[in-house]
């Protein structure tokens, strides 16, 4: 009896980091699982310039609503609202992009290795402008895997530069939020 319960508390404290971790996934993934496809796709197109300022702030209030909801269900810190809400944003724009960048034959972890993107990475942040070096370094890197670049028109390198930006936010904006 008594190992049974020692064995029934190991598995229930085993448990408790996956099921901490569970819910962490929970509070990123909750606005991105909660907006449609459709508006996905129409958030992703607007953050590589499609669309009008209207258009885009309709999207925009639709998502702060969705977001405002997970906020208020995973209980996430006034403080962090802004910074769950520009992640959501980023995560949808950049998750679109990888799609959109993929169909030009531009693979988006071309962009992410030339700038350190990543969980580990350098993570520059591209809310402003970028670099002319950041900018000659994707060049670059996408010549170094093959690329002819005197093929890739203007639109397409717009969307890379939507990526990168978004990417970056994404990036820096998770790190922000404490879950």
């Amino acid at each position: 009896m008594l190992k049974g319960l020692i064995a029934s508390a190991a598995l229930a404290i085993a448990a408790l980091p996956a099921g901490a971790a569970a819910q962490e996934g929970e509070k990123f993934d909750c606005a991105v699982s909660a907006v449609a496809a459709d508006i996905k796709a129409s958030i992703g197109a607007a953050m590589a310039g499609a669309g009008d300022d209207a258009s885009r702030e309709v999207l925009f209030k639709q998502l702060a609503t969705i977001t405002e909801g997970c906020v208020t269900k995973h209980g996430i810190a006034e403080a962090q609202k802004a910074a769950y809400f520009d992640y959501s944003l980023a995560r949808i724009s950049r998750e679109w992009l990888v799609g959109d960048i993929a169909k030009l034959n531009l693979p988006s972890a071309i962009v992410d290795k030339a700038l350190g993107f990543g969980p580990a990475g350098a993570n520059p942040d591209l809310s402003s402008d970028m670099t002319e070096d950041q900018i000659m370094a994707i060049v670059q890197a996408y010549i170094d895997n093959g690329v002819d670049i005197e093929k890739v028109d203007e639109a397409a390198w717009e969307k890379v530069g939507a990526y990168a930006a978004a990417t970056s936010i994404y990036w820096n904006k998770r790190k922000q939020l404490p879950f």
